[in-house]
């Protein structure tokens, strides 16, 4: 039993001593805040030194994060520092969050009592409310390594502020512990005094104090200085304006088209360029509508037909669709006498897809339902391999648009990564919005060259023409006269720029007879015409894109790859920090 309490005794003796090597006795701090709304800290710590020491470090947080991530900085100045009132050695830098001073001389060790005054002024500090001010201040800091065995806050208004309906409290104990502290008492001068026994490491004094702003008029921060205030404290926050002004430099130089010049009204299409591609040189991309525009111009160059055939017995769906107003009429396409031997390799693929039967001479419509989809990525492929070929573009346009969304879509999961692994809310979307400006770049970052731009005005030249041609009272004097092969040729251009109706009605008088590539209907006129036209249209449109339900599920698509600082508690507020000995 003895040997056990000896053991004991030896213990506790043993603990002692390695915690007694130093301590602060007090710490008391003067907190006084000026009518520009800065405080004026004086804090005076008196520390025993049991064994021998150069001295202490005192380090104050300068800087610290809101709940949602935001960084808010202090502006803190350090004054004068003296140990028992006499100049003393200081090391002072900052680091990180915090303000190191290492006071002491390295050269020399000191034992007993002394005592230190630091002094500092802290901006930025007071909280600016509807109705109050507010001063959240950790007075000791919770991050000491040696106890304290008490410690005192002293805070004073501006002279002649009254102190009534002033609000006061404080939180004494561990990070986050919402214990309060001892009653706030008023001195003869007018000043909050804020007390506390015995700290232990980990622990410390803050003081929450709520001001009403009608008895303290301090302006708070103009808009502009806490927007410039902000960015400067969360220098990543400014990464989406960044990124902006990255993304208009960047597209002024390898995105933005050469200029097209005058626009001037053309008569005839481009040479060389086929509908599909006027259409990409439109928008940079491959739509159902330049591929209805590229059928269109397979039949009227004489490589197939269409015919429109005389509805049979309805099916159930035929009759659903005609109960809610959608048409039951049937289309086929037939081989035409030209041998598709030589048409460019978009053209043929094309004329492939729609003859997918060598010997075949004809293909109704309904057949490609759930199949011709297969076919578009080969055929946008080619379509762009074309102009490229031409030298219309640098690059294919799909795959420019999709690099730039792949960047953008990479961004925006770093940030939502970074937010979580960080655990800060504006980091994750600072850099997810600069994700999203690169994904509203991404469509016009393809680029033409000085040929495609060229060939751009003549597209739009062509459809100024077929717009204005329709207005009576405009006439072109060199324009070519009206006539059925007229229509013809410019018809497919028409449907790829979206203008089949409006080019239609100027020929209203002149289409007495279904063109050549063309059949089917009791009787025929140019409005009749353009009604069965929009409805070939919009029957290849929804016909070739449509896909089994399990490639659908799938994920497939043919038109792209895959589809696609708070309440109050102990440690909370500004200052803080900590120390040791050295």
């Amino acid at each position: 039993m003895r040997s056990v309490l000896a053991a004991l005794a030896l213990a506790v003796a043993l603990g002692v001593s390695a915690g007694a090597t130093l301590y602060v006795e007090s710490f008391d701090a003067v907190i006084g805040l000026t009518t520009a709304g800065d405080l004026e800290v004086i804090e005076t710590l008196a520390v025993v030194f049991v064994t021998p020491h150069h001295g202490i470090e005192r380090y104050i947080t300068i800087s610290g994060r809101t709940p949602l991530g935001k960084r808010v900085t202090i502006d803190l100045r350090v004054g004068e520092v003296t140990m028992d009132g006499a100049n003393v050695a200081v090391e002072a830098r900052r680091s990180g969050s915090h303000q190191y001073l290492r006071i002491g001389d390295p050269d020399r060790t000191i034992t007993g009592t002394h005592v230190y005054r630091i002094a500092y002024t802290a901006g930025r500090a007071l909280l600016f409310h509807d109705d109050y001010l507010q001063l959240y201040w950790n007075v000791t800091g919770n991050d000491w390594e040696i106890p304290i065995r008490r410690a005192t806050a002293v805070f004073a208004l501006p002279p002649g502020t009254p102190s009534e309906n002033v609000s006061t409290t404080s939180y004494v104990g561990p990070k986050e512990s919402t214990a309060l502290g001892q009653p706030v008492t008023v001195d003869a001068t007018g000043r909050f005094v804020f007390a506390t026994g015995a700290i232990n490491p980990g622990s410390g004094l803050t003081i929450d104090v709520s001001i009403p702003r009608s008895l303290l008029p301090i302006t708070p921060p103009t808009l502009t200085q806490k927007l410039g205030r902000f960015l400067w404290d969360n220098k990543l926050a400014a990464l989406p304006m960044a990124t902006l002004a990255f993304m208009i430099v960047l597209w002024s130089r390898i995105g933005k088209d050469p200029r097209k010049g005058v626009i001037a009204p053309a008569f005839e299409p481009p040479s060389n360029l086929g509908p599909g591609a006027a259409g990409v040189l439109v928008d940079d991309r491959m739509d159902l509508r330049d591929v209805s525009a590229m059928v269109i111009g397979l039949a009227v160059d004489g490589y197939l037909t269409i015919r429109e055939d005389a509805p049979g017995d309805e099916s159930l769906a035929d009759k659903a669709r005609s109960w809610f107003g959608g048409s039951t009429t049937r289309y086929t396409f037939v081989r035409g006498q030209r041998s598709p031997d030589d048409l460019f390799a978009a053209e043929r693929a094309l004329y492939d897809a729609i003859f997918p039967d060598q010997e075949a001479k004809e293909t109704p419509l309904d057949a490609l339902e759930n199949r011709f989809y297969r076919h578009l990525p080969t055929i946008r492929l080619r379509l762009f391999d074309d102009v490229i070929a031409k030298k219309l573009y640098p690059r294919n346009p799909e795959r420019v648009r999709a690099a730039y969304a792949g960047w953008a879509g990479a961004l925006v999961a770093a940030g939502a990564g970074l937010g979580v692994w960080l655990q800060s809310l504006y980091v994750g979307v600072a850099v997810a919005l600069s994700g999203l400006v690169v994904l509203c770049f991404a469509p016009i970052m393809p680029r033409k060259t000085t040929q495609g731009a060229a060939a751009l005005a003549e597209v739009l030249g062509l459809a100024e023409y077929i717009q204005r041609a329709e207005v009576d009272r405009i006439e072109f004097t060199d324009a070519p006269a009206k006539s059925p092969e007229r229509f013809e040729k410019l018809l497919p251009y028409a449907v790829a720029l979206g203008l089949t109706s409006i080019w239609i009605r100027q020929f209203e008088g002149l289409l007495r007879v279904p063109p050549q590539w063309y059949s089917g209907g009791a009787t025929f006129n140019a409005h009749l015409f353009g009604l069965s036209l929009g409805r070939l249209t919009s029957g290849m449109q929804s016909t070739f894109v449509s896909m089994p339900r399990t490639a659908a599920s799938s994920g497939r698509s043919a038109w792209g790859g895959r589809s696609s600082f708070g309440g109050g508690f102990s440690g909370g507020g500004f200052g803080g920090g900590g120390g040791r000995g050295w």
